[in-house]
């Protein structure tokens, strides 16, 4: 099956293999045209104009902003509330998340699907608080790039290191966007020991990898690699400009929001969003305003991860807004808003996104809990952790990913829940 928008395959089961949305903003120029521009025709002017494949386009609803889904960040695409499935599989970011083709895996699939090894043994409670680690290490291991690339994300965000033969050897994968994620992951972890996997993939053939080898380097024993960063976010490939505004955001150093500041006015709208989303891990607001903009979008895959971002960066002002976008056709885009919105303090409809982990498809329980996991709401780790007994890689990986981020203590995961928690010990 093709998509009607994008050259990638959708395999049967209904995983994309354009990687469009990772958090390494991997796309391939051109592929989607201007699906991805930050405004509308006719939009705001003096600004710019950030998983994937689309839905059947169901019709416009009034106050929705058009139909249609593009290719694009936040690692999801929705569907129309009343179809009875999801038409397109959730991976990857941010997120851009973003498009180099990854195989086909059968995510979806249960024919021939394997009970995990720590599994076997009783259920993930007995497994403890391991369980959602473990599974994370099987994906690493698992040869399927979309759920490889997955687990190497939730790690950036992780309390816990990775281990480190396997994210090593995810260097040289086949798939461009695992090579990348991988080696920003490594980079994270400041080990200097690693200057010369560094180095020899700054060869790299693919110019994503290449700049995360420069990341890695600049994080390590070569610190002066960061002026490559730097001049990255004014290549003409937006590929590199996506990749470079994430790998900014990971460098944790204050003295990079200048640098962002200005991508807030790039003509792509995933290096804006990415760009946001970079400035907030750093600690700054910058990118709030465009990131409300762009709930506005006419594609609601924009409009999916500029709610998801929302939900980390908004304040109470943004509640209405976020009401309204729970009634969007767009299961992405209506659970994205309900997560937005716990992460702010209203818990009305999480019992929704709780019930949808038991819905009968696979991709609709998918989205429910990558969507808790933004939360950070500690009763769903529960139901969650009935997920980590799939046997559909997908969704046990999706689920561990949401349990690491609810319990991880780092800043761009922390929720209003988790801090209140905290305010009255």
């Amino acid at each position: 099956m093709k998509n009607a928008r994008c050259s990638a395959r959708i395999p049967r089961g209904g995983a994309p293999s354009c990687a469009l949305c990772g958090p390494a903003g991997l796309a391939r120029p051109g592929a989607h045209g201007e699906e991805h521009s930050a405004f509308p025709r006719g939009g705001p002017p003096g600004l710019p104009r950030f998983t994937l494949a689309p839905s059947p386009r169901p019709s416009p609803v009034k106050g929705e902003g058009g139909g249609g889904a593009a290719d694009l960040p936040a690692h999801r695409a929705g569907i129309a509330t009343p179809a009875p499935r999801v038409s397109a599989m959730l991976v990857f970011a941010l997120a851009a998340v973003l498009a180099v083709c990854a195989s086909g895996c059968g995510w979806g699939q249960r024919d021939g699907a394997v009970t995990p090894a720590w599994a076997e043994g009783g259920s993930s409670r007995d497994a403890g608080f391991d369980a959602p680690y473990q599974v994370l290490d099987e994906a690493l291991r698992s040869a399927q790039p979309p759920i490889q690339a997955m687990a190497c994300e939730t790690y950036l965000e992780s309390d816990r290191q990775p281990p480190l033969s396997s994210v090593e050897g995810l260097s040289d994968a086949r798939d461009p966007r695992v090579r990348a994620t991988a080696l920003a992951l490594l980079g994270t972890m400041q080990r200097r020991d690693l200057g010369d996997l560094f180095r020899r993939k700054q060869r790299d053939a693919a110019p994503s990898v290449r700049l995360a080898a420069d990341f890695g380097l600049a994080m390590t024993v070569e610190p002066e690699r960061m002026d490559a960063l730097r001049e990255a976010l004014s290549a003409p490939d937006v590929t590199v400009r996506r990749t470079a505004v994430w790998l900014l955001g990971l460098t944790g150093q204050e003295s990079a929001v200048g640098m962002l500041e200005v991508k807030l006015d790039d003509p792509d709208a995933v290096v804006v969003l990415r760009t946001a989303e970079a400035l907030h891990r750093l600690g700054s607001a910058a990118g709030l305003e465009r990131v409300r903009i762009l709930t506005r979008h006419s594609r609601h895959t924009i409009r999916y991860y500029a709610v998801r971002l929302l939900g980390r960066m908004g304040e109470a002002e943004d509640i209405p807004l976020l009401q309204r976008l729970c009634q969007s056709r767009f299961l992405d885009v209506k659970f994205g808003a309900m997560a937005a919105l716990a992460r702010l303090g209203d818990f009305k409809r999480i019992g929704m996104l709780l019930d949808m982990l038991e819905a009968p498809d696979s991709q609709t329980r998918v989205l429910a809990a990558r969507e808790l996991g933004e939360t950070g709401y500690t009763p769903a780790v529960p139901s969650l952790e009935k997920m980590l007994q799939s046997q559909v890689p997908l969704e046990r990986t999706t689920a561990a990913g949401a349990i690491v981020r609810i319990r991880s203590s780092r800043r761009p995961w922390r929720s209003h829940i988790l801090e209140e928690e905290e305010t009255k010990k």
